[in-house]
C-alpha cells in the first residue's frame, strides 16, 4: 500500500463527515507486524482522526495513540512512529510500554526530581524547584541532561561564588547534584515521575567540592538567652506576634524550626503536655514532653480555624 499524502486524508475526513462512517488510513507498508494508522471517526458536531501505533501481538492487536491529526501532522506522525514504535515492533516487544526514547532534557530531568520530591512529603521541593528552574534557564531547557559537562557547572557556580554568596554557590552545586543523582538511580526505576529516561552516564557535579562547612563557636550564654525571651515577650520593636511566640516555643523546646512553625491543634494533647508528631523530616514520628513554661505559653495560643498555632500572615489556611 502506498504512503498517505496530505490530499488523501483531507479526502477521507470529508468522506467521513458525509457518510458518518468510521474510517482507518495505514501509512505505507507498516514495520514488520506494526503499522502507523489515521483512525477517523465521526461525532456529532466534528470528526475526529487520531494517529495510532498499531501491531499484530500473539493473535491480538494492539493500539497505541500517538497524537491527533492535523495538530500532529503526518511528518511528525511518521517520525514519532519510527522513533518510538517501529523497532520494539520489530523485537516483538509491546507497544503498549513504548514511550519517547529521546533523552530527557534539563527540564525534564529537573521537573521530574523535584515532582519526585513532592510526591516524597519533601517540604523543601518549592525552594528546589526555584533553584533549578533558574540553572535550567542558565543552561538551556530543552538540551539533553546527558550533555552538561562539569565546566559549565563551574562557569555558572564561579560567578555566584565570586559575588561573595558562598553559601548559594554550594546550594546550587548541591541541588544540581542531587538532581542528576537522582537521574542516574532512576533510569530503570518503573516509579519514576519522569515520562522519559535520561540516559545518564554520569553526574556532572559529583566531582565539584563542597564549600567547607564553618563550625559555630558562638552560642548565647544563659544571661543572653533569658534577655532574648523577655524580649519576645514583649518586643520594643514590630514582629508579627505569631511568629515571637514560635520563637518562644522553640527556644524552651530545642526542636526544629519547621516542627515548630507548622504546629497543629492535632499535635498537642495538653492533658499529658506532649507534642506529637506523627511524621518529622527524617520520616519518623517523634514526640517530646514540653516543660510546665512551654505548656503554658501553648495553652495560652489560640488556633486559628484550620488549627494552626502560627498560621501563615498571607494566608491563614497555611503555617507559617
Amino acid at each position: 500500500m502506498p504512503s498517505l499524502t496530505d490530499g488523501e486524508i483531507r479526502r477521507a475526513l470529508k468522506h467521513v463527515e458525509q457518510t458518518g462512517k468510521q474510517l482507518s488510513l495505514v501509512d505505507g507498508e507498516g514495520h514488520g507486524t506494526g503499522r502507523l494508522v489515521l483512525v477517523m471517526k465521526p461525532m456529532p458536531t466534528r470528526v475526529t482522526a487520531d494517529w495510532m501505533a498499531q501491531q499484530w501481538r500473539d493473535q491480538k492487536r494492539l493500539k497505541k495513540k500517538l497524537g491527533s491529526y492535523p495538530s500532529m501532522p503526518l511528518k511528525e506522525a511518521r517520525e514519532v512512529f519510527d522513533r518510538d514504535f517501529a523497532g520494539m515492533i520489530q523485537k516483538g516487544r509491546s507497544i503498549k510500554i513504548a514511550g519517547d526514547t529521546r533523552p530527557g532534557t534539563v527540564a525534564d530531568l529537573f521537573e521530574a526530581y523535584v515532582s519526585n520530591l513532592k510526591e516524597s512529603g519533601k517540604s523543601s521541593w518549592k525552594e528546589v524547584e526555584k533553584g533549578l528552574n533558574k540553572i535550567a534557564d542558565t543552561l538551556g531547557r530543552n538540551r539533553p541532561a546527558r550533555d552538561i559537562e562539569p565546566d559549565e557547572l563551574t562557569e555558572l557556580i564561579r560567578p555566584i561564588y565570586d559575588r561573595g554568596k558562598h553559601s548559594m554557590a554550594d546550594h546550587v552545586r548541591s541541588y544540581i547534584r542531587s538532581a542528576y543523582s537522582w537521574g542516574l538511580k532512576s533510569e530503570h526505576d518503573y516509579r519514576s515521575a519522569s515520562k522519559r529516561r535520561f540516559r545518564l552516564v554520569n553526574n556532572p557535579a559529583a566531582n565539584i567540592p563542597t564549600e567547607p562547612k564553618k563550625v559555630g563557636t558562638r552560642w548565647l550564654d544563659e544571661e543572653e538567652f533569658l534577655r532574648l525571651y523577655r524580649w519576645l515577650e514583649c518586643p520594643d520593636a514590630p514582629v508579627h506576634p505569631p511568629y515571637a511566640r514560635a520563637v518562644r516555643v522553640l527556644m524552651l523546646t530545642g526542636q526544629r524550626v519547621e516542627e515548630i512553625a507548622r504546629l497543629h491543634v492535632d499535635q498537642w494533647d495538653a492533658k499529658e503536655r506532649i507534642i506529637d508528631w506523627s511524621k518529622t523530616k527524617n520520616g519518623k514520628p517523634h514526640a517530646i514532653p514540653v516543660p510546665a513554661v512551654a505548656a503554658e505559653l501553648i495553652e495560652s495560643i489560640k488556633p486559628n480555624a484550620h488549627g494552626w498555632f502560627f498560621p501563615s500572615a498571607t494566608d491563614p489556611s497555611k503555617p507559617r
